[in-house]
């Protein structure tokens, strides 16, 4: 690919990667690091899930190749949409003339509270207790929803890969479709004609406690299940 587009950077969401959920292991944050290193390529990190990681970001392997861009809606709170960028010394005064020209800005309010919850402590103790949380189920779970999630499938089953069914996607949502429950395929967030994987992520928002004890035993159930069991589910 690079060969092809003649890449100039390299953009990563090393930790929780969206849609799939996934993180990099150490060995393939290195691996990737030398790799950029040895095409010259800058590694624009998405971190605004790194905060639930033990990992070091790529740019501490690599600081004069790393852009890292981060957020508090993540980490501190949905609705306050405060975002910043850290790059090398050598990057800044494009990256500053990028985001002026792109008309990007912080709203005062959102840049007012950002600053002072970051100066008090309070952005850190939120981000501690974050981070505490289980880890098996993709971030965008609330913890009540989370804990449930785990203890209600047997925690392997919904964990940081895709979800995977014997019997055929289409044949994985119809049946989920007769148990009461929805789920979008993964074609519908494929761009253009590019790959769909055979696999179902679950972002949860806030469901009743009453809603996933029905619903995750449920899907959990369908996942073991084989195409033919699909045809006859009720």
């Amino acid at each position: 690919m690079h060969r092809e587009a003649s890449l100039s950077a390299l953009y990563l969401q090393p930790v929780l990667h969206n849609p799939l959920g996934m993180s990099l292991t150490p060995g393939r944050r290195e691996e990737l690091v030398a790799l950029a290193d040895k095409l010259d390529l800058i590694v624009i990190e998405d971190a605004v899930y790194g905060f639930l990681s033990d990992n070091p970001p790529l740019a501490a392997l690599a600081p004069e190749r790393c852009v890292v861009i981060d957020s508090l809606s993540k980490r501190v709170a949905p609705g306050l949409g405060l975002g910043f960028i850290s790059a090398p010394a050598a990057l800044r005064e494009r990256l500053i003339s990028s985001v002026r020209s792109g008309g990007w800005t912080a709203s005062g309010y959102a840049l007012e509270a950002g600053q002072r919850l970051m100066a008090d402590g309070t952005a850190d103790v939120i981000e501690m207790r974050s981070a505490k949380m289980p880890r098996n189920v993709s971030a965008s779970l609330p913890l009540v929803s989370r804990a449930l999630a785990c203890r209600l499938t047997a925690g392997p089953t919904i964990s940081g890969s895709p979800f995977r069914s014997a019997g055929g996607l289409r044949a994985f949502v119809a049946a989920a479709a007769r148990q009461g429950i929805g789920l979008t395929p993964s074609s519908a967030f494929a761009v253009g004609h590019g790959h769909a994987p055979n696999a179902v992520r679950l972002a949860l928002a806030s469901p009743s406690p009453e809603q996933l004890r029905k619903a995750l035993p449920r899907l959990a159930k369908l996942l073991g299940s084989s195409a033919e069991d699909f045809d006859v589910t009720e």
